[in-house]
């Protein structure tokens, strides 16, 4: 990406993010990036192409986060719980802007809720797995995946817009002990 391109989003997601979409204008972004008006035309046409710019700058690779897997139930929600809150965490300016004005942001939301859908598909496949091996209980995988991401989404929404006012478990103390507590209750024995 050039240069003033990347200036340009950082802009726009700053202001997005503080203003909203309604009350942010080119010329701030423009001001803001330090380019004029028409550079951000030529380059996104709108303020909808800078937004759809923002929307395709990262895609996470989820094939991955399988192949770290190693067989021990506790350690591969750990690493699955870590990769998915590192993830909301690197989106949380696109998600700020979803919940800020939801009615004008179908797509946004639309693109938040891709990554989550599809974490939840790896990890039902994940649960199914060990519940063929006899390590979980079988046949509410979807469930169980449901429960496991309200954790990581509830703990991720709070200290979005609480901060550690009232859950002040650092974040890796949380991910290990609810962890703990969820493969205690899907455990086969």
């Amino acid at each position: 990406m050039r240069p003033t391109n990347k200036r340009i989003l950082d802009a726009a997601m700053q202001l997005l993010v503080k203003k909203g979409y309604r009350a942010t204008t080119t010329k701030e972004i423009a001001e803001k990036a330090n380019v004029s008006e028409a550079t951000i035309f030529r380059n996104f046409k709108n303020k909808q192409g800078l937004v759809e710019a923002l929307l395709s700058q990262h895609s996470p690779n989820r094939g991955s986060i399988l192949e770290q897997t190693e067989g021990d139930l506790y350690k591969d929600l750990l690493h699955i719980g870590t990769c998915l809150l590192e993830e909301l965490e690197h989106r949380k300016d696109i998600i700020k802007i979803s919940f800020r004005e939801p009615a004008m942001f179908q797509d946004v939301i639309n693109h938040v809720t891709e990554y989550p859908q599809s974490m939840k598909q790896l990890l039902v496949d994940y649960l199914k797995t060990m519940g063929e091996k006899g390590v979980i209980q079988t046949g509410n995988e979807a469930e169980h995946a449901d429960v496991f991401m309200s954790i990581i989404f509830g703990y991720f929404i709070h200290r979005l817009h609480l901060g550690d006012r009232v859950i002040s478990v650092p974040q890796e103390k949380m991910l290990e002990h609810s962890t703990a507590l969820f493969v205690k209750g899907i455990s086969a024995d």
